[in-house]
Formats: structure tokens, sequence, C-alpha cells
């Protein structure tokens, strides 16, 4: 599974905008194949500053996305409205079971 983080920082004055939109457009984001959830999150010291917390069944499934006509409509009118460029990263979900046993913070929490 792939958990795609991405941070959105507006201007004051653009920020309803972005959420109307967003608004508009969150069903068909969670429509798209092996999306399997999202989720918009405002950061607590800024209101004009955002992420989106998506989870993917896989790293195909988010390229699949980001290729999709409907993201090549949907991110050049977020991207217009941002303050700054966005900060986007993805990671593999990992868990407890998937960390290999020789890593030396494992073995640290395991001798306490």
């Amino acid at each position: 599974m792939i958990v795609r983080l991405v941070r959105l920082k507006f201007a004051p004055e653009d920020v309803q905008t972005f959420l109307d939109f967003y608004a508009l457009s969150e069903e068909a984001i969670r429509g798209q194949e092996g999306c399997l959830s999202l989720s918009l999150l405002r950061e607590t010291g800024d209101p004009a500053a955002f992420a989106t917390w998506s989870t993917w069944r896989s790293s195909r499934d988010l390229q699949r996305y980001r290729r999709s006509s409907f993201f090549r409509d949907f991110w050049p009118t977020v991207k217009a409205l941002l303050r700054e460029p966005a900060d986007a990263v993805s990671y593999d979900e990992i868990s407890g079971d998937a960390i290999p046993a020789g890593s030396a913070l494992l073995q640290e929490h395991d001798a306490q």
C-alpha cells in the first residue's frame, strides 16, 4: 500500500475557492481505481495550509491517477491557487512484521 501526503499552502483569500473546488472533486478522487482512502487536513498553526492524505492499493494505481484526464484537469486548478509549490511525498506502508529483524531500532526496542 502507498500513502501519499501532499502539502498545500494557499493565500488566505484563495482558501474558500480551494475548499469549494475540493468539495466538488473529492468523490471523483475517491472513485479512482486503487484509491483506498482520502482525507483533507488543515494545519493547526496556519488556516491557509492543508494536506491531502491518501492511500493507494499500489504505486501503479497512484501513477495511473496522476496520468488520468481527471488529474490533468484537477491539478492545474489547484496549482494556480497555491502561494508556494506543493510538497508531495509517497510512503510505502510497513508494519511491525515488515521491519527487518536485524533492524537496530527494533533490537534496541526489544532490549528495553
